[in-house]
């Protein structure tokens, strides 16, 4: 059968992706120590909507609610723009923005008091065609803030820099 064939194509997409995420995501066995952010319960739920965001990103498309954006979401982009949550969601809409992987590196997580969590690191993301240097894995070092708006983490800042592209 043809993947157009396959109704349920879009969500074996969508289950791989979020399987694919969460072992990388998980803390490595075989007596390694855990990360050090392993029992901070926000950084721990603010983890788990990125990892559902990075998976809608890569299978079924970024939508509002996939990407979280708070009311004052603003992004410096590795373009070298400085774009809101609204600019950026028609990034993606436009398909200036679209990838076929992110893979996210944690160097550091951590809450900055109750209603802000910080995530730095590195992440790798494979451009789809369309997209500018589609198919071509592009390394960057990146910073999320995320801030509990109305009850709810929302991502709120970023910052990506490109650092290679392979």
């Amino acid at each position: 059968m043809g993947i157009s064939a396959d109704p349920f194509f879009p969500l074996r997409r969508l289950i791989l992706a979020l399987a694919t995420v969460a072992t990388l995501a998980m803390p490595v066995a075989n007596g390694a120590e855990p990360e050090p952010w392993a029992n901070d319960r926000a950084v721990q739920e603010v983890l788990a909507l990125r990892r559902a965001g990075i998976a809608a990103m890569t299978t079924t498309g970024v939508t509002a609610e996939s990407e979280r954006y708070s009311s004052t979401f603003v992004a410096n982009t590795p373009g070298n723009a400085v774009v809101t949550g609204e600019q950026m969601l028609a990034n993606f809409a436009r398909g200036t923005v679209s990838y076929a992987s992110v893979e996210q590196h944690l160097d550091y997580a951590g809450s900055h008091g109750p209603d802000i969590v910080v995530l730095m690191g590195e992440e790798v993301v494979v451009p789809r065609a369309g997209a500018p240097n589609a198919g071509k894995r592009i390394h960057r070092r990146f910073t999320d803030v995320f801030r509990r708006e109305n009850g709810e983490w929302r991502h709120d800042l970023r910052h990506a820099n490109v650092i290679s592209i392979e």
